[in-house]
């Protein structure tokens, strides 16, 4: 009974005796990344290591993705150059294969294969990502001296009389703090969506499998959730970061 609930950590360098902070590396959730990887190189590879005019079912697949995601991105950034807007397809399309793959591991049929996402601390690091980049981007087109001001609303550059324009500046005290709290209030939002979408499917797997004693009914679930959740949380994540980025473009 003391093993239930217990998690394999790294709780020192390897090999040293340095401690890693918080509390240490869960193995379990760095192994099955690396096998998600692994796997994701590998499909890539097999998709595209004869590419041609006519495509086979591997590349014509990749191609209908990447095509899809690009659409998808040249619709809501209309208002960028198309060069431009090519250079979010790597990060959105790898994000949604990454998540895909992730959410989908399961059907490898090898002891200690987790879901990568069913880990907060996987769904929080994708999620850095997104907010991060979504942030540099706003910082590279804008500048920081126009980023900034953005966030300290929209009474910052008030005009007009000397009160008008001091209760415009003192607005930044409020909106400020405001500003920042939504950008934390993001990552929050990103990254337990995915994580807590993904548990409730494994919580709803477990408790009907255990209702029904793992009789027919399961597998239907299993289907569901390895296929049609998977893709699906990993658009939503895709999609949610080209809205976040898109919006960090936009004048406001």
């Amino acid at each position: 009974m003391e093993e239930i609930g217990e998690i394999a950590r790294w709780h020192y360098l390897p090999f040293t005796d340095i401690p890693i902070p918080m509390g240490g590396v869960n193995v379990i959730t760095v192994m099955n990344t690396l096998v998600v990887m692994a796997v994701l190189w590998g499909l890539l590879y097999l998709a595209t290591r004869r590419l041609t005019a006519v495509p086979g079912r591997g590349q014509l697949l990749l191609e209908s993705v990447l095509t899809g995601f690009q659409g998808l991105i040249d619709s809501t950034m209309s208002f960028e150059p198309l060069e431009k807007r090519k250079h979010f397809l790597p990060l959105i399309a790898g994000l949604f294969l990454y998540i895909c793959v992730s959410n989908a591991v399961l059907i490898i049929p090898l002891p200690h294969i987790e879901k990568p996402t069913s880990d907060l601390n996987d769904t929080l690091a994708l999620g850095i990502i997104s907010i991060t980049y979504a942030t540099y981007c706003g910082l590279k087109a804008k500048g920081l001296k126009v980023y900034v001001t953005e966030m300290m609303g929209p009474m910052f550059h008030a005009h007009g009389s000397l009160s008008a324009v001091i209760i415009g500046k003192l607005s930044a005290l409020f909106f400020f703090p405001l500003r920042l709290s939504e950008e934390f209030s993001r990552l929050v939002s990103i990254s337990c969506r995915l994580f807590g979408n993904i548990m409730g499917g494994a919580i709803v797997i477990i408790v009907v499998s255990t209702l029904t004693y793992y009789i027919l009914f399961p597998q239907f679930l299993y289907a569901f959730f390895l296929v049609f959740e998977a893709a699906l949380q990993a658009f939503v994540f895709s999609m949610l970061t080209l809205m976040y980025i898109t919006g960090a473009l936009q004048e406001e």
